[in-house]
């Protein structure tokens, strides 16, 4: 008989590395436009199966069997403990056709929308594994808040521009303070000083500073120089096609020019077929989309029997639906003292929200006739612009600690309560 083969030290410690590690990094890595994509689907599949705690004998090539298409259909199912809330689809999904009451539809609807967006972020990953740097980079930065732009879509065709206006800056505010601030506070009670890349936040940060000159010249701008309402909607207009222009080459600096200040030591590696992957992609796309529909026509019954404010429930509920996943993500790599990445979920995605997501919905409204615009009421503006201010100031140094965390948090916890109080007239 020939000598067995010995088993390689990969073999041998796969559960005790991958131990641990959930489905919710690749969203994360996502937000980084990495493309180092590492087989996490396979480390779930560990995790699910106990079968799989044993090493698995090597093909005769010594190269170890890839899942199948199922298996890593069911891994991404059963991997995360959050996707025990797919057990309220059949509820959402009744609550609306069976009529029962508004305040039932919106809460069936969004405990239901939170495991999709991190389902959603999966399969967009595996689409993008199939491609190319470019390709795969630019894939991940148009779902990377897939979840945002399908609520504020249907928000929008409903006539909910108020909404619509909340959810965005809401969602910029819950990842700028709240993510941040979590990243900073619970990594700094582990490590006395984090550090991180001066450059990537810099960068960011001034994007975000931009737009906040895009919300002040349709806003106090106009109101100072009496600019009617047509050429507020104008100004608006013009504004949001620079931004996403603004946008566009942030994409090109990030894929094309400056790809080396990302690392990049992996190749890509895939674990499905391409059209399976496609083909979850579009399902789990429309079935955000159904739902999303269902949980806008049900705000104004939420907000009527529960006593919130349609300004509160955009600024400060509806984020959650699409960003949970990375809260918590966020905050597990900065305890691993990993905070470049850290800060590319949390300010990155401020960037893309506030120069392409907000931006597109004026495109959108004027496509569709609706006057959808960047007119944000003035508290939320200078909540906004202060904001900016005091998370540069922490950003500053390049170092963090638990002491900047807690002033961030702190921050928004002061926002949330004006913004409950707060009262705008509908559009």
């Amino acid at each position: 008989p020939s000598e067995a083969r010995p088993l390689r030290q990969s073999q041998i410690f796969e559960p005790v590395i991958y131990k641990g590690i959930g489905p919710e990094n690749k969203r994360c890595m996502r937000q980084l436009f990495k493309n180092q994509r590492i087989s996490l689907t396979k480390k779930k599949l560990i995790e699910s199966h106990s079968n799989l705690y044993f090493p698995v004998p090597p093909d005769d090539n010594g190269e170890e069997p890839k899942p199948t298409d199922m298996q890593v259909l069911y891994a991404m199912l059963v991997g995360s403990p959050m996707n025990l809330l797919l057990l309220a689809l059949p509820l959402a999904i009744a609550s609306k056709s069976c009529g029962w009451s508004a305040q039932s539809v919106f809460i069936f609807n969004f405990i239901t929308m939170v495991p999709l967006a991190a389902l959603l972020g999966d399969f967009t990953e595996e689409v993008a594994a199939h491609t190319s740097q470019t390709v795969g980079g630019l894939i991940n930065a148009t779902f990377g808040n897939a979840v945002e732009v399908v609520v504020a879509i249907q928000a929008l065709l409903a006539g909910e521009i108020r909404v619509v206006q909340a959810s965005m800056i809401g969602s910029i505010f819950s990842n700028l303070l709240l993510v941040l601030g979590c990243c900073f506070f619970f990594g700094g009670l582990k490590h006395k000083e984090q550090k991180f890349q001066s450059m990537v936040a810099t960068a960011n940060m001034g994007l975000l500073a931009l737009s906040s000159i895009a919300l002040v010249l349709p806003t106090p701008f106009a109101a100072y120089y009496e600019v009617d309402d047509a050429a507020v909607l104008s100004i608006s207009r013009i504004v949001a096609v620079f931004l996403i222009i603004m946008y566009i080459q942030l994409l090109v600096f990030q894929l094309k020019t400056h790809t080396d200040i990302i690392e990049d030591d992996d190749d890509a590696e895939t674990e499905m077929n391409l059209f399976v992957a496609l083909g979850g992609l579009l399902g789990v796309t429309l079935l955000i989309t159904l739902l999303s529909e269902y949980l806008v026509s049900s705000i104004d019954g939420f907000c009527a029997s529960s006593g919130l404010s349609r300004t509160f429930v955009g600024l400060i509920i509806l984020p959650i639906v699409g960003n949970a996943v990375e809260h918590v993500t966020a905050v597990s790599v900065a305890m691993k003292d990993k905070m470049d990445l850290a800060m590319a979920v949390a300010i990155g995605s401020c960037t893309q929200i506030s120069l392409f997501v907000a931006p597109l919905m004026v495109i959108i409204g004027w496509v569709v006739g609706i006057p959808m615009t960047l007119n944000f009421p003035h508290f939320e503006v200078i909540l906004f612009i202060l904001s900016l201010v005091v998370v540069s100031i922490c950003v500053s140094n390049s170092k963090s600690n638990w002491l900047e965390g807690s002033m961030l948090v702190t921050t928004y916890i002061m926002v949330a309560v004006g913004f409950w109080f707060e009262k705008v007239k509908d559009f």
